[in-house]
């Protein structure tokens, strides 16, 4: 028998002993092997009746916590009205059955998705348990559960991004006085530009945001209560300080993120629009507002959107995105920027001579 199959049935004992010890509850009633057997598949394992009796014949002469009702035939069949079951009596040792399938599954899908959102401190004593997570999945390969994560995919709607180099020392530091509530000290490149100089900041963290490739963390500087984003892989160099960083009143990064998160003035507009049939009838699935309204399609084929929204640099970079098939309307100062985006644009493409055909 490979060492993988043995580690197979081990795990597969654990988990019937702790299915049997969480069913039969305080009340101590007796687990019919039926039970064990619906109880783990409800838990995505691909189990069989027969393996699980002849586990259960092992664990009996392992566990003296576990009892056996037998009270039934050879067919397996109830004698007196009383079905074959088990029951776990320990009172202080309890069964431990590891990390089950759902928990495996859950801790994979975390750290493919959800790993670089978790503090660098956290994930180092983590690693293990990650690692275990992927052993029980490979264990139990029959189960169909253990296929989820090559069947769900994350994709972004936008031009993919290669992300910017990031010190894993600067993010481990930063992390930490996040975590600590402590003050930062760092050096700063505003920009990448070859006459952009570096310059000292001591910053009060209130918390990170993660925009598409690039890590940013909203803090206060210095003795200023407004908060700014600061882009990590621009910090040159980083030290935790000593002091307690302070907080601003009221402060909500969720409320931060969402309108400073996409930068532009943040401001709440009524947006109105004229906009081709194709992107209505996509708009009219996702939505840009609650309150949003889409007339139906004029003599044009054009049709009119109506909603409150953020003005934003992402609202802009969306509008020039769809080029011919949106035309702004309102607000006037919206619709300027985007015509002189559009003409310079179109500046560009235009040449002043035309190169002779070939």
């Amino acid at each position: 028998m490979s060492d993988q199959k043995s580690q197979a049935i081990v795990q597969r004992r654990l988990l019937a002993l702790e299915s049997i010890r969480r069913l039969s509850g305080r009340s101590e009633r007796w687990v019919t092997v039926a039970d064990i057997v619906q109880d783990l598949k409800d838990q995505g394992y691909a189990v069989e009746v027969h393996s699980i009796r002849r586990d259960l014949k092992s664990l009996l002469e392992t566990y003296q916590q576990l009892e056996c009702n037998d009270n039934s035939n050879q067919a397996g069949d109830s004698i007196s009205g009383l079905a074959h079951g088990y029951r776990w009596s320990g009172k202080d040792n309890q069964a431990n059955g590891g990390i089950t399938l759902p928990e495996a599954l859950s801790l994979v899908m975390v750290e493919r998705y959800l790993s670089q959102s978790l503090p660098v401190l956290l994930t180092r004593s983590l690693h293990d348990i990650f690692n275990k997570a992927h052993q029980t999945l490979e264990l139990h390969k029959k189960s169909l559960v253990t296929q989820w994560p090559e069947k769900f995919c994350v994709i972004q709607p936008a031009q993919p991004l290669i992300p910017p180099e990031l010190s894993h020392e600067i993010l481990v530091v930063v992390h930490e006085a996040l975590l600590n509530e402590k003050q930062l000290h760092v050096t700063y490149l505003a920009t990448n530009r070859e006459d952009a100089k570096q310059k000292e900041y001591r910053l009060h963290p209130q918390g990170l945001i993660q925009r598409g490739p690039v890590t940013y963390l909203a803090a206060m500087t210095n003795d200023y209560e407004d908060v700014y984003l600061y882009a990590l892989h621009r910090m040159k160099t980083a030290q935790v300080l000593e002091q307690e960083c302070r907080h601003k009143p009221a402060f909500n990064l969720a409320d931060f993120a969402e309108k400073k998160g996409h930068f532009g003035s943040a401001l709440a507009i009524h947006f109105k629009a004229r906009i081709c049939d194709h992107l209505a009838l996509m708009l009219e699935e996702t939505r840009l507002s609650e309150n949003q309204i889409i007339s139906p399609v004029d003599d044009s084929g054009y049709r009119e959107i109506t909603a409150d929204i953020t003005n934003t640099w992402q609202l802009r970079w969306w509008i020039l995105g769809e080029a011919d098939r949106i035309e702004v309307l309102e607000p006037e100062e919206l619709r300027l920027r985007i015509s002189e985006s559009l003409l310079k644009c179109s500046q560009q493409y235009q040449n002043e001579e035309e190169a002779p055909l070939r």
